[in-house]
């Protein structure tokens, strides 16, 4: 965030003087809190297909917006969504690694979970409960992810939106037998480690079931905490308090979300943002003329007055970079969606893709996806491997990137079409194959960059063996060099294929002597 405010500020101010020739611009950040410079790590998991109890709509939607609002705000994310068990534990052990040195570490997690006997559980897709020990087994335990954040000194944000009612409830209840009572609805109240400076949030008060909103939308606890968690300079504190307000008034008084904290002082999930002094000069101690109106040294103007001034600095110069300054700083803006139509009509689509240009919402979800319209996109095996490729980039594993679309690649088809209000049928329509290649293209190209470089073990080539005279026909078998075969290199052993090439210079010299 802090670099794309940066950007877009430097963007702002290299257009206020243009005007001036000869001009070198010189940009100085002052830090507005030591909290900006900080590591801040966050863990953020969706739940929403589970395999054994009814699915839920709105954790994949939630938990994405999550993700990166969080990454807006300065935090680097580890993101997973319809985890299995392992696939759950892989990521908070990765999770746990990266918090090493971190100041600031944030959780959140949408999807099922279950209070029993005061102890809260997050359900991966693949949960099986018959008994009370499955729970050890089958589950996640929420302290186990707490214990994780507590290893060091640092401020923990626990953010739970699964006080849901408990899928397994009837089953649990029958196992526990007398202690049926100790099966809860919702989540129950987590305690603090008031030296660990930890923060636990509900959707809801403890024992209570939240409402998981509209299919296809943001629920409202999750809707609120988004709208104000962004606010820069407001402390968490606050912003929960906004949050509770929003979601009581708007669950009509049926929620209110629940808190226990022991953060001492003020903490932003958003510091306030750098001030930014900006100065031309044309030559090297040369005096400073006045500053840019607007991004002068001192206070920085309102997020309102700031946007308007990169968005009329942008569509002076009409240049693309600067309508991407204006998304960098405001890619939730009054003017974002236009800005991203001038972006899209100035490039080029790439070779085999779909054309880039803008895609109305009205359009994309009125369009149903069929085995006739996706055969009529004429996809390749390669144009088929890199939808797979895109799916996974934005967190819908479609099970292999093979170039064939089975189930695992329906399923994410139709995972990736609930999250924008598609018609879900797993298969793609030609405005849903441009949404998706244009939705992708950011992630994708990091995966792709990020893919290790094979390498390829290259053998000299070998001359060509004289024909077997009359008395090696014999020893032909001994001659021809065994298949090389892919096997692992121990300390000073010879491979197969040595060992073929060692048996066939035998041959030829018993075949010499015999002549």
């Amino acid at each position: 965030m802090r670099q794309a405010l940066f950007r877009a500020r430097a963007a702002l101010a290299r257009l206020a003087l243009s005007a001036t020739a000869g001009l070198a611009l010189v940009v100085a950040v002052v830090p507005g809190t030591e909290a900006a410079a900080e590591r801040r790590v966050a863990l953020v998991i969706g739940n929403g297909a589970y395999q054994t109890v009814p699915s839920l709509d709105n954790p994949l939607v939630d938990s994405k917006a999550m993700a990166a609002a969080l990454k807006r705000i300065g935090f680097e994310v580890v993101e997973g969504y319809d985890l299995k068990l392992d696939g759950m534990r892989s990521l908070v052990s990765e999770y746990a690694a990266k918090l090493d040195g971190a100041k600031v570490a944030f959780v959140y997690y949408a999807g099922h979970g279950v209070a029993v006997a005061g102890e809260n559980y997050l359900l991966p897709t693949d949960t099986v409960l018959k008994s009370e020990a499955d729970l050890d087994f089958r589950t996640m335990n929420i302290n186990l992810v707490l214990r994780q954040m507590q290893r060091e000194d640092r401020v923990n944000v626990v953010v739970l939106d699964a006080c849901r009612d408990n899928p397994f409830a009837k089953e649990l209840a029958r196992s526990l037998k007398t202690r049926s009572a100790a099966v809860g609805a919702g989540l129950s109240e987590i305690q603090v480690n008031s030296a660990a400076g930890t923060m636990i949030a509900f959707a809801t008060d403890p024992g209570k079931t939240a409402l998981d909103g509209v299919a296809g939308q943001n629920s409202p606890f999750t809707t609120a905490l988004l709208k104000h968690m962004e606010t820069p300079g407001v402390s968490i504190s606050t912003v929960m308090d906004r949050v509770r307000e929003d979601v009581w008034r708007s669950t009509n008084e049926k929620q209110r979300p629940w808190v226990n904290t022991s953060i001492i002082g003020e903490f932003y999930l958003n510091p306030v943002a750098p001030t930014v002094k900006v100065a031309a000069v044309d030559s090297p101690g040369a005096p400073l003329p006045p500053a840019v109106p607007g991004v002068a040294s001192g206070a920085l103007p309102n997020p309102q007055a700031l946007e308007m001034k990169l968005w009329e600095a942008a569509e002076r110069s009409g240049a693309p970079e600067d309508y991407k300054a204006y998304l960098e700083a405001h890619p939730n803006g009054y003017f974002a969606q236009i800005a991203r139509n001038r972006i899209a009509r100035a490039a080029a689509p790439a070779p085999g893709a779909p054309a880039r240009t803008a895609v109305s919402e009205a359009d994309l979800k009125a369009e149903t996806g069929s085995a006739a319209t996706e055969e009529s996109l004429k996809l390749s095996p390669k144009d088929r491997a890199e939808a797979q490729q895109r799916l996974k980039a934005l967190g819908f594993d479609p099970g292999g990137t093979t170039g064939k679309f089975g189930p695992g690649t329906r399923r994410a088809i139709t995972n990736w079409q609930k999250t924008r209000g598609i018609p879900e049928s797993g298969f793609l329509s030609k405005l849903q194959q441009t949404a998706l290649w244009e939705q992708s293209e950011e992630d994708f190209r990091k995966l792709a960059a990020a893919k290790p470089v094979e390498r390829v073990r290259t053998v000299a080539p070998r001359p060509p063996r004289p024909a077997p005279a009359h008395g090696e026909a014999r020893n032909e078998a001994y001659a021809r060099p065994a298949p090389q075969q892919a096997q692992p290199q121990r300390g000073g052993g010879a491979s197969l294929g040595e060992v073929g090439n060692f048996l066939g210079g035998v041959g030829n010299l018993v075949g010499a002597i015999r002549r």
